[in-house]
């Protein structure tokens, strides 16, 4: 349990340095052996598997104290299970504060984010989470593009594989995308805000599939770098809680993995 040191405190950052523990069954990648559970602040997703180097912003509410508890409950087959956790206190008026409702905060003009249990590609894509992934708009900088990791696990590539019932899938966009879906507004292929190339031939919101495009493609295509200039830079993450019982049914998914850039405003 963790109890604000200060009432001027807002936000706890949790820094995952070292987290192992079971992955979800492999019908529906659901966390029923293992769970790491965060309580008494704003809803947030119970994960388990791999998460090393991952993050969560907890909301400490703006009462006088609020605690937090960290739940880890293990059960199942023996498992070498671990876990090392940095607990960070945040102020109200820190510049280190998240932007409200964002679960993972990325500051900087570069950098990497992933889904929980990506693992190198590794893992499987965990159902029945909701969350917002941001990033800090930086000065100067009016868009951002994000392009698929390099996946050196999966042949194709899997390093976005959301809703994809193979590996053999291409990309989806839109209304097409009703189970999974990553969602970054006013998405396009190229560097027009609003224009880009394929179908449909204007931006998109909810992207999903096997291949990272913002337009629909077919299977073997290539993932392809997104941009979207609409403020703020954040990208809602969803999963249902079904992938091999749903129909039709859904295999082998393991998130994504994004590196993202930010676009200068010239």
């Amino acid at each position: 349990t963790v109890n604000k040191c200060d009432s001027s405190v807002c936000q706890l950052r949790l820094d995952f340095d070292n987290f192992v523990l079971s992955q979800p069954e492999t019908t529906d990648h659901e966390c029923q052996d293992d769970q790491f559970i965060v309580s008494g602040g704003s809803p947030i997703p119970a994960i388990c598997g791999i998460n090393s180097r991952a993050h969560m912003y907890v909301d400490m509410g703006l009462s006088s104290n609020n605690p937090i508890t960290l739940t880890v409950v293990t059960s199942g087959a023996s498992f070498s299970r671990s876990f090392s956790i940095k607990v960070t206190q945040i102020e109200c008026n820190s510049l280190a504060k998240a932007s409200d409702g964002c679960l993972q905060y990325f500051t900087g003009v570069s950098g990497q984010m992933f889904s929980f249990n990506y693992n190198d590609a590794s893992g499987l894509m965990l159902s029945n989470t909701d969350y917002s992934v941001c990033v800090r708009t930086e000065r100067n900088f009016c868009g951002i593009q994000y392009t698929a990791c390099t996946d050196s696990v999966n042949t194709p590539a899997m390093s976005f594989s959301i809703t994809g019932g193979t590996p053999a899938d291409g990309s989806k966009v839109g209304t097409a995308c009703t189970t999974d879906w990553v969602t970054t507004p006013c998405a396009t292929n190229t560097n027009n805000p609003t224009i880009q190339d394929g179908s449909p031939g204007v931006c998109v919101d909810r992207i999903c599939g096997m291949v990272f495009n913002s337009v629909t493609t077919n299977s073997g295509t290539a993932n392809v770098p997104v941009t979207s200039f609409s403020k703020p830079f954040n990208i809602r993450v969803h999963t249902d809680g079904a992938e091999g019982t749903s129909s039709p049914a859904e295999s082998s998914n393991k998130g994504f993995c994004f590196n993202f850039v930010q676009q200068p405003c010239k």
